[in-house]
């Protein structure tokens, strides 16, 4: 044993040494490890490279170099290194004025002549001062203005590219309330390399856009990887030249309704409806409530579900009333649901009847009670994971059982690549008054992970739970696991493998028990390239299904193709049409058994306000067409032509159609009328009608269609509430005295806010607002129709019953102007007049900073008086004024010549002196 030892020394020690020798061969090192600059200067290192051999060496050198820096000093590619020499060299680069990471990595890779590496030697230039995103976005308008509330929104969008490569960026755009259309984003653009992008974007609303609702419009830029490089928001105002809203309420986010609907079903079954919801606030906390009652005549069923009260704060939300929640466990039904604590530290606890209606107890399994605690923590010493811990018990009571279920997850999500979710749960499951016998244990657990590149991501979510396990997936065993690839622009692959598979032991009582095996498994790929307009795809798959319980077959299998080609010219233009072949094989003995033949074809075509929807199948598809005694017989055919209207200046709109479905199997063809329509009697009161059938459908009892009519009437606040009036009155004060005089007029056309609600001045320059809850308000007012201050007027008023109040206005002017930039012969590059900035000042009072905008064009509002402007350069180092001009703006808004050249040439440059050693 003794001898064994030794050898195995012997042999570390042997490889220990040839190894270390191979390495040290070649030594080489940085004069610094880290580099400190400032952003636009250079930097300088020296690299020592030494033979510490006896014999001649030849080593070949490549440098690493970030697109963020310009080499200044050329570095040999090949060196000769007689024995024990030491080769000096310089390092020198100069770093961009704009970067987009603070910690930039110089890497040198040293190799022999045949191309072995020998070594491998970095260091960091560590940037100081302003470290950019990779892009950003900004919007220069900060309300936007319609003069009719039909028309889309034009967004200007200013976009920075700072990367030194071309790159893909998302552009989504919402709206606070939603209004809408969503069928054009996200949308995508391509920025060229270190370029200033304006692209106008074009926000088109659902119907129209609401007149007296100022929306919130905020536009988001997103990389390849979905993450937010940059966001930007601005308002969305309808306005109206009669000035038709100088009077209005004031919500104050609240808002109540109720409905009536009557339902026909093809089975000449009527339902009755009847709902009512409310929105409020008492004190710092918001109110929500909703009742929904439905009778069915027919068969004297009654139906109250998804009704509650719900009181919310900072800190705690309380609901009371039906409930829709879960993990591991169902928690749907009637009771009480309580959280509290921060974000970061969550509880909460449920209370629930598993019974959603609360006219009835109609037989269920899981009828019963579930109580549920859970506590959600992020931990902070590990930023970007978190930990949720839950236990819960609850009854069956159809089948007198009873069970407790534990589990507990843990999520990481440290970058935008790598996302980590695992999770372990435990169920005892017992027999309230039988033996001990009919006691089960149940587990489950779950590995989820997903990484994700610009042109690449893998994702794969894994499940599996024990056939007696009390959780919602009973007997799962779940695996999706999808491969992206983008190796072009306009290409896309997509591998994904999807099984669900189920083995379930359900209780029928406290004892016995009855198992359930079925599942399917899908396994395709997908190609698609874009031509212009043209989209072609194609998508091979193999589709498995399985079933112990069917008595026709217990499995299908089947191996298909679908190729598609898609082309949308614009939003109302676009055709898609999609052909699904292959073969399809059962274990019955009514067909061959080298399978069926089955095809489908799927399409859809829009021009304009037309719309068509085609559908036709051939051949079995699922587990259940087998049922059928001759199922290659099975044809199935569907067109559903609908047109969309507006109408009334768009009170009136909906779309209407009909559905012709035609079933080989029952020798039968049915007319269906289909479509929605909305009526707008008044701005609160609408009136709603639809009518939709089941497309396609071989099984009578899913062949239905229902048509159905609501009345539903909103109004803004209870009677009971004891609001109060706000008036406003502006005036332009041209003397700056503080009191209209006679010869000072009233302002018009001025958008005035309070909190988020918008009116406009009459032309006495006069808002009203009534029914003001009391309170504390943010109070501005902004120009629309003439060059002046964007905000002329901001205050917090205080309303306890009723406030008039005249304000006067200083009269102001539009200062523009416009940097030039001369550069030197030396220097080519453009000039960066983000480093420069205006302060302008009265007095010894700085009143405002003015940063130029991408082209050197700047501006500033300003009202009579004598002023001195500073142009500031920040990317001198130190920063220093450049330029100090004072002027007078009179009182007819004249002002001198502000068009400045400035010098461009002005890049830092750090010079060192070696000496011979």
């Amino acid at each position: 044993m003794v001898t064994y030892i030794r050898f195995f020394v012997y042999l570390i020690t042997f490889v220990t040494y040839s190894f270390s020798s191979v390495a040290q061969s070649i030594s080489a090192s940085f004069w610094r490890d880290t580099v400190v600059v400032n952003t636009g200067a250079t930097f300088i290192n020296r690299l020592a490279v030494t033979n510490t051999t006896n014999q001649p060496q030849d080593v070949k050198i490549t440098v690493d170099i970030p697109a963020s820096i310009d080499m200044l000093a050329a570095v040999p590619t090949h060196l000769h290194l007689s024995p024990g020499e030491t080769m000096r060299m310089p390092i020198k680069g100069l770093v961009h004025r704009q970067i987009t990471a603070a910690n930039i990595p110089v890497y040198l890779r040293l190799t022999d002549d045949a191309g072995k590496p020998i070594q491998s030697v970095t260091f960091q230039v560590m940037v100081k001062g302003s470290v950019v995103a990779p892009a950003s976005l900004t919007i220069p308008q900060e309300t936007i203005l319609l003069y009719n509330a039909g028309e889309p929104a034009r967004l200007p969008l200013q976009i920075t590219h700072n990367r030194a490569d071309t790159s893909t960026y998302t552009i989504e755009v919402a709206a606070l309330p939603q209004g809408i259309n969503p069928t054009i984003f996200p949308m995508t653009i391509r920025l060229k390399p270190r370029q200033d992008t304006t692209i106008v974007v074009t926000a088109v609303p659902i119907r129209q856009w609401a007149v007296d609702t100022p929306y919130q419009l905020l536009v988001t830029l997103k990389n390849r990887q979905q993450s937010v490089v940059g966001s930007a928001g601005c308002k969305l105002v309808v306005a109206v030249t009669n000035k038709a809203y100088q009077n209005g309420l004031v919500p104050v986010n609240t808002g109540y309704g109720a409905s009536v609907a009557l339902t026909r079903f093809s089975t000449n079954q009527w339902a009755r409806e009847t709902r009512v919801w409310g929105t409020d606030s008492i004190g710092k906390a918001r109110l929500d409530m909703h009742i929904h009652y439905l009778d069915y005549g027919a068969d004297h069923l009654h139906q109250l579900q998804n009704s509650y009260i719900a009181l919310t704060t900072a800190r705690t939300a309380f609901r009371l009333g039906s409930i829709y929640d879960f993990h591991e466990l169902p928690l749907f039904g009637r009771g009480l649901k309580l959280s509290t604590g921060q974000t970061d530290r969550m509880w909460t606890f449920w209370a629930v009847n598993a019974n959603q209606n609360w006219l009835s107890d109609a037989a269920n399994t899981w009828r019963g009670n579930i109580y549920s605690a859970r506590y959600d923590y992020q931990l902070n010493q590990l930023p970007g994971a978190a930990l949720s811990l839950s236990t819960s018990y609850y009854t069956l009571a159809d089948v007198q059982r009873a069970g407790y279920l534990t589990f507990a997850s843990f999520r990481y999500n440290r970058t935008d690549r790598h996302s980590l979710q695992l999770m372990g749960a435990q169920s005892v499951e017992f027999a309230r008054h039988s033996s001990p016998s009919a006691r089960v244990t149940g587990w489950a657990g779950q590995l989820n992970y997903t990484y994700q590149r610009e042109t690449f991501s893998w994702q794969v979510r894994s499940y599996r739970s024990s056939p007696v396990y009390a959780g919602l997936q009973r007997g799962a065993t779940i695996l999706y696991s999808q491969l992206f690839w983008q190796p072009a622009p306009v290409t896309t692959l997509l591998a994904r493998i999807n099984q669900f598979q189920y083995d379930r032991i359900t209780f029928t009582s406290p004892v016995d028990q009855v198992r359930h095996q079925f599942g399917n498994t899908v396994a395709e790929l997908s190609v698609s390239h874009r031509i212009g307009s043209l989209t072609l795809s194609a998508r091979p798959y193999w589709f498995s299904q399985r079933d112990k319980a069917n008595p026709i077959s217990q499995r299908a299998d089947a191996y298909r193709i679908a190729p598609g080609i898609a082309y949308r010219r614009r939003t109302d233009q676009f055709l898609e049409l999609s052909y699904d072949v292959g073969r399809f094989y059962g274990n019955v003995d009514t067909w061959a058994s080298d399978g069926i033949m089955s095809q489908r074809i799927v399409s859809t075509l829009g021009i304009g306000r037309f719309n068509v929807w085609g559908y036709w199948q051939k051949g079995p598809f699922y587990l259940f067409d087998l049922q059928t005694t001759y199922p290659g017989l099975i044809t199935t055919t569907s067109l559903t032509p609908t047109v969309s209207f507006a109408l009334l200046n768009g009170r009136l709109g909906g779309s209407v159609g009909i559905n012709y479905l035609y079933d080989a199997t029952s020798m039968a063809a049915r007319y269906t009328a289909v479509g929605r329509v909305q009526y707008d009697v008044t701005p609160n009161l609408s009136v709603h009608l639809s009518g939709n059938g089941t497309p396609y459908s071989q099984q009578p009892e899913f062949a239905y269609s229902q048509y159905r009519m609501e009345v539903m009437q909103r109004f803004g606040q209870l009677g009971a509430k004891r609001h109060g009036r706000l008036q406003l009155s502006f005036f332009e004060d041209t003397n700056g005295n503080g009191s209209r005089d006679a010869d000072e007029r009233w302002v018009d056309s001025l958008l005035v806010r309070i909190n988020d609600n918008v009116l406009f001045t009459n032309a006495n320059g006069r808002v009203v607002y009534r029914n003001v809850p009391p309170g504390t308000y943010a109070i501005s007012a902004i120009s629309t129709g003439r060059l002046g201050d964007p905000v002329l007027y901001q205050e917090q008023l205080t309303i306890a019953r009723s406030v008039d109040k005249v304000i006067p206005l200083p009269r102001t002017f539009r200062l523009a102007g416009q940097l030039r930039c001369q550069n030197s012969l030396y220097d080519r590059q453009p000039c960066q007049f983000s480093r420069f900035s205006l302060d302008v000042r009265r007095g010894q009072q700085s009143i405002a900073a003015i940063a130029p905008r991408t082209d050197g064009t700047f501006s500033m509002h300003l009202s009579p008086g004598t002023y001195t402007v500073q142009l500031n350069d920040y990317g001198r180092q130190p920063h220093a004024t450049v330029k100090t001009v004072s002027f007078v703006l009179s009182n007819t808004g004249q002002y001198p010549d502000m068009n400045w050249t400035v010098d461009g040439a002005t890049r830092p440059v750090e010079i060192k002196r070696f000496t011979a050693n």
